[in-house]
């Protein structure tokens, strides 16, 4: 009996859903173990917002008419989101948040550790088998799609020459303008690439807190973040000069026309491979439909779409990078694999002392 068979026969029967999560904390998308009225199963998929989250929602819209499912949308930050799946957890370890969600590789690490996963292995999703063999994960826990490259975006009004060193963040020519984003997402705020410059590894981040902590206590940060949206208003305003970002983030909001640049650091970018996990606590036909959904996602002809849509590049065989791109240097996989990368299972497993350490040392003084 195939997958689609076994879910029409169940639907048919009348099976019902696990009951939704009580609290607030579901308010705004349901619970993703939930069914309909009409007993059809149902998913909560996140996905991060703005362009990156065009291709995943258009396919899920499609896949859900094909398979006469529910399908309800959470639309954030990976920073903002990954916690709140944890809590979720935390509250009832059968109901997460999410059943199929979009995450960088920090939260990747962060899960595995964790046992949020559920895997996602060729024979759960065949498209899996095209991923990259240097981008596959231990013991099928996610797959990674694309890879981003975090280097440093700018106001290019303010800023006339491109910065070239990630310690340009610390400069006093730009004291009151500099942002990053809060702690815990260490993946996102330089810090471990600092660190590594500074001589340490991603088990201790003392050394790049140190660095942050000493710029923040003369005033080099204007605040931190807490959006992508809030990122590029105070990037446009001028209220922020500079900041370290991702060139996929970046690229769409250039090819509006916003006046903001996008800079590799002679240190190198930051290596920042982007995926999907299947969240486990999951019930057996959300698991089964949200890996379907996987697969598709993985599709070489939608990995195309989605690198194309978020200016990333993709990770899986058969797909391509979009033409304006191929001639770019820091578009091209070898020097995004030739440039700064992290252990992220060491930088996971010291995230609670690097989080009160950042919030002692640096957030105190903003």
């Amino acid at each position: 009996m195939t997958h689609l068979d076994r879910r029409t026969l169940l639907r048919s029967a009348g099976a019902a859903g696990a009951a939704l999560l009580g609290g607030g904390l579901l308010a705004a998308c349901g619970s993703p173990g939930s069914s309909s009225s009409g007993g059809s199963t149902s998913l909560t998929l996140f996905h991060w917002a703005g362009a990156q989250g065009t291709v995943p929602r258009k396919v899920a819209k499609a896949f859900a008419k094909k398979h006469g499912a529910t399908i309800r949308y959470i639309e954030g930050t990976n920073a903002d989101t990954f916690p709140k799946l944890v809590s979720s957890v935390q509250i009832n370890a059968e109901k997460p948040l999410l059943n199929l969600g979009f995450f960088n590789a920090q939260s990747f690490a962060q899960g595995s550790a964790d046992g949020l996963w559920a895997p996602a292995d060729d024979s759960a999703v065949p498209n899996v088998a095209k991923v990259l063999p240097g981008y596959r994960t231990s013991g099928g826990l996610g797959a990674y799609m694309v890879m981003d490259a975090m280097g440093l975006i700018y106001n290019k009004n303010v800023i006339r020459t491109p910065p070239t060193s990630w310690t340009d963040l610390f400069d006093t020519a730009y004291r009151g303008k500099v942002t990053t984003w809060d702690a815990p997402a260490f993946s996102v705020n330089a810090v471990p690439v600092i660190n590594q410059i500074e001589g340490g590894s991603e088990g201790d981040l003392s050394k790049g807190i140190a660095a942050f902590s000493r710029a923040a206590k003369r005033g080099q940060f204007s605040g931190l973040i807490g959006s992508l949206d809030q990122l590029r208003q105070q990037l446009n305003s001028g209220q922020v000069v500079i900041a370290p970002g991702f060139q996929g983030v970046a690229q769409p909001w250039i090819d509006e026309g916003d006046p903001i640049g996008f800079a590799v650091p002679k240190q190198g970018v930051m290596a920042f491979p982007e995926g999907f996990q299947l969240v486990k606590g999951s019930s057996d036909d959300q698991l089964e439909l949200a890996a379907e959904l996987m697969n598709e996602l993985f599709a070489p002809a939608t990995v195309s779409a989605y690198s194309a849509a978020t200016a990333t590049i993709p990770l899986v065989e058969g797909a391509e990078l979009p033409a304006k791109y191929r001639d770019v240097e820091s578009y091209q996989l070898q020097t995004v694999q030739n440039a700064l990368k992290l252990d992220w299972a060491a930088l996971v497993s010291g995230l609670d002392k690097a989080t009160t350490a950042w919030n002692n040392d640096v957030k105190a003084h903003l």
